[in-house]
Order: structure tokens, then sequence, then C-alpha cells
């Protein structure tokens, strides 16, 4: 009996360790409910340098634009992969705000492939 236990939690352990590995750094700040709408898309693409870090700060509405709608929630969806995830901070502005300012960062020397989504209710 002691042995099914131990096994049982054994290959938990493993499928919880190698989940988190390959998963990236999805981040959501507020909540996407049934009413809310998709109003903005944002993607953030760099290459892999050498010794090198990316960073950009991407701002919600776009110079030169307004936006009239209050943000509901802003997701940052990360498909960089295994090894090459990258990080998303809010510095400004999100849900129950017009506006959002969010620096996506990339790993040394790794790419960064993020696509940022903002969402508001009609």
């Amino acid at each position: 009996m002691k042995s099914v236990i131990f096994n049982t939690v054994l290959v938990a352990s493993i499928l919880a360790t190698s989940f988190v590995l390959v998963s990236g750094v999805n981040i959501t700040w507020g909540t996407i409910g049934p009413y809310d709408h998709l109003i903005a898309r944002d993607f953030v693409q760099h290459e892999a340098n050498w010794f090198t870090k990316h960073k950009e700060v991407v701002n919600y509405p776009p110079k030169g634009h307004q936006s009239f709608k209050l943000l509901s929630a802003v997701r940052v969806l990360d498909f960089g992969g295994k090894k090459n995830f990258g990080y998303a901070t809010l510095l400004r502005g999100g849900p129950g705000f017009y506006n959002s300012s969010i620096e996506v960062r990339s790993q040394a020397r790794k790419p960064l492939n993020m696509t940022i989504e903002y969402f508001s209710r009609y």
C-alpha cells in the first residue's frame, strides 16, 4: 500500500514539474467576464541577440489615439516556448482605467514573443 502511494506521489510530482517547465508566463490583470469584448491586441516580437535583453514598454491606446472605454481586463500571453519565456509588468493604468502601460522583458540572449490583449465591457 505504501509503494502505491509513493509511486502516485512520484508520478504527480514529475508531471507537475514538467508542466511548470514547459508553460510560459501568462498573466491576467482584472477579470474577463461573459460581457467583455476584445478591443485591442498588441504583438511584441524580438529575435534573440547575443548578450542582450529586450525591454519594451507597450502603451494602450497608442500614441495619437484616445480611448473612450474603461478596461475591464488586460491579458498577456507568452508564446516563447519551453525556455524562452519573458516577463510582463503593469506599470500604469490597467483595469478600471482608460489606458495602460505594460513593460515586457526577455531573458538574456533569448527571443521575445508575447501577445497583449485588452478587454472592455460595452
